[in-house]
């Protein structure tokens, strides 16, 4: 039987299956399967299929002079690198955050963009005409998915660097274009200014964790003497809510801890500067005791900053605070160098997986983006 006599439901599917760089390859060959292969429906259908696709996650490093995408398959091989469009070299880049193969990223001067690392194709956030003015300020960001809404939304928490009184929070929706300010947060979002590597990680340490349809932060109860919390920004009702912490975790450690995601799961990053790290992950969302957790023993000269994806059942890519990734396996405890990202001495170093896309973040924007 010839490709072409199957029936074109079976195509669709096949295709659906195949990686972001094979349906390119195959919307390159004719007009109708160009068509067909960019409809709305190919392209969640295409997403679907990737997501449940267990440790394929790509992972992105900011990096200086450029920003660098390392695919999983290429890790443990050949480095396969591309320099972001939206990137001049040298320029200051943070990474926010990605969901469903969409990456958010400030660059210097705090301009925000929507990057579809594998297509390359990006849109500009426009500027929110709530932000505190730099620099007074300082601010955080969040980027997820809200499912009820069918909408991308972008979640900055702001406050003023002399009071911290108040934390205000803006919503960007990428479907209609707009930023609108939902109020003020009832949590205390500052983060103290009490290390060393506090001016080189702030953003990095400060982005929000997407999972299960909100974004999470570490922050303080405005309550004397209450404790600190993870919190939980629902994109669907955009209201905050806690969620319970691990037993035996000092959640005051704000510069040391961080939460990430991994393997779909929310994960708090527990451990001091040079000691051992210890990784907890929350297998049931919102339940207490469904917290695990694994350690790694780290050597003083590797510096483990966080974990960023599992590239098997047992090993996990983690970002160090020098110029390095480094694999640890979870069996036999050791750490082994992965890839060497020419970060120059003092430079921030971060990133995070993604799941590869057909998602075109221009075709989501609103009509008022200015783009």
């Amino acid at each position: 039987m010839e490709v072409g006599d199957l029936p074109q439901e079976i195509l669709i599917e096949i295709f659906s299956r195949l990686p972001v760089e094979s349906v390119g390859k195959c919307r390159c060959l004719a007009k109708l399967w160009r068509e067909q292969l960019s409809t709305p429906h190919f392209v969640k259908s295409h997403l679907t299929h990737q997501t449940h696709r267990t440790h394929q996650e790509s992972l992105i490093l900011n990096n200086t002079p450029y920003d660098t995408i390392y695919s999983r398959s290429s890790l443990k091989g050949d480095t396969v690198w591309k320099i972001l469009p939206c990137l001049d070299p040298g320029e200051w880049t943070y990474i926010v955050g990605s969901c469903d193969g969409l990456v958010l990223m400030i660059r210097e001067e705090f301009e925000k963009f929507l990057v579809n690392p594998v297509t390359l194709q990006l849109v500009r956030v426009p500027e929110s005409p709530l932000a505190l003015k730099r620099p007074e300020s300082f601010s955080m960001d969040g980027f997820g998915y809200d499912r009820s809404s069918d909408d991308y939304k972008v979640v900055t928490l702001s406050y003023y660097d002399t009071d911290r009184v108040e934390t205000f929070v803006d919503v960007f929706s990428v479907k209609r274009g707009v930023w609108r300010r939902v109020g003020s947060s009832p949590y205390d979002h500052a983060i103290p200014e009490r290390s060393p590597i506090y001016a080189l990680h702030k953003y990095a340490l400060s982005s929000g964790a997407f999972v299960n349809g909100a974004l999470h932060w570490l922050a303080r109860s405005r309550k004397l003497g209450s404790p600190s919390v993870i919190v939980a920004f629902n994109l669907a009702n955009e209201v905050f809510d806690e969620i319970p912490a691990p037993s035996g975790v000092d959640v005051q450690n704000f510069v040391f801890n961080k939460l990430v995601v991994l393997g779909g799961f929310l994960c708090m990053i527990d451990g001091g500067e040079d000691g051992p790290i210890d990784v907890w992950t929350m297998k049931e969302y919102g339940l207490k005791q469904s917290w695990t957790k694994f350690r790694i023993q780290v050597d003083y000269k590797w510096h483990i900053f966080k974990p960023l994806c599992f590239i098997s059942d047992e090993e996990v890519v983690l970002v160090t605070r020098g110029e390095t990734l480094v694999v640890y396996n979870q069996t036999n405890g050791t750490l082994s160098e992965l890839v060497a990202t020419l970060i120059a001495p003092g430079s921030a170093i971060d990133g995070c997986s993604f799941v590869e896309s057909l998602v075109c973040p221009a075709a989501l924007i609103g009509p008022k983006s200015d783009n």
